[in-house]
């Protein structure tokens, strides 16, 4: 089987087990693993995981019950000094909050490989990946983006939502939520959140997306290597880059978010090198 066929999870560790062959890894420097909060609050809740370096990425902690008790399944001193690519192992896991745990591994793990072999990502100029939207496009969005799904039906631009929350389902104005992912095949331009990868959604997405023209997979835990994406027709990948690892911690402890110290970023499948040819730039 071949890299392009394999599913993205497999392709991405893959990638993982390269990387952390290949180099000396910085090790964990510090971690914060909150427990997720049942009420609703400001901002969208972090964990996040910081090398040595300072390279750091990002899980969700908003996925509630199953990452109850996460602090103590996976202590600070347990963490501290191992190597990010055995933490990674986890987003292997059947089991979504160990997934997310394993993923923030792999992001940080992706973040080093770009600083060390000085690759910058474009800022991101938009929340969309990029998508430049235009009058007759058909928006496809796996994930209900709520802010953008109003911005756009305001624009008379049509919609298609893909969520796996029944209470969605429905249709108003330009805007039609359905559990069905065929239902992507009449969209031109698909945006797709980067949590489809811990519910093992995103292939059977893709599955979907061949007649889009753009495809962009998006979202602060989009921070890993892009390439097993980019390989299944992905056109960009929007990832979050933590530029102060100190004061995330002390924001995502705070609750004021992450604005004054990470950077967005998009990563189009035409300009980006290949994690290969980042690794021979530093080896």
């Amino acid at each position: 089987m071949s890299m392009r066929t394999l599913p993205v999870k497999k392709n991405l560790m893959a990638l993982v087990k390269q990387v952390a062959g290949a180099c000396s890894l910085p090790m964990i420097n510090q971690v914060y693993i909150p427990e997720p909060r049942a009420h609703e609050r400001k901002h969208t809740e972090f964990g996040v995981i910081v090398l040595e370096d300072g390279s750091a990425g990002l899980y969700y902690a908003w996925m509630g019950q199953r990452q109850q008790g996460m602090r103590q399944r996976f202590p600070e001193e347990t963490l501290l000094g191992t190597s990010p690519a055995g933490l990674a192992e986890l987003f292997e896991s059947k089991d979504e909050a160990e997934c997310s745990l394993g993923l923030a591994a792999i992001n940080a793990m992706t973040q080093w490989l770009f600083r060390a072999a000085g690759f910058a990502p474009a800022t991101a100029g938009n929340s969309m990946g990029e998508l430049d939207v235009l009058a007759g496009d058909h928006i496809g969005m796996v994930g209900y983006f709520a802010s953008l799904v109003e911005q756009l039906r305001r624009r008379d631009i049509d919609v298609t939502v893909i969520e796996k929350k029944t209470r969605f389902v429905g249709e108003r104005d330009h805007v039609r939520v359905s559990l069905d992912p065929a239902q992507l095949q009449t969209c031109n331009k698909i945006l797709c959140t980067a949590a489809t990868l811990l519910n093992d959604s995103l292939d059977d997405i893709l599955q979907y997306t061949g007649k889009a023209e753009k495809i962009a997979v998006v979202g602060p835990t989009a921070g890993f290597f892009p390439d097993p994406l980019f390989r299944r027709g992905v056109s960009a990948v929007g990832g979050t880059e933590i530029t102060d690892a100190d004061l995330a911690i002390e924001n995502l402890k705070n609750d004021r978010g992450l604005k004054d110290c990470s950077r967005r970023y998009t990563i189009y499948k035409n300009g980006y090198p290949g994690t290969e040819a980042l690794l021979d730039r530093i080896l």
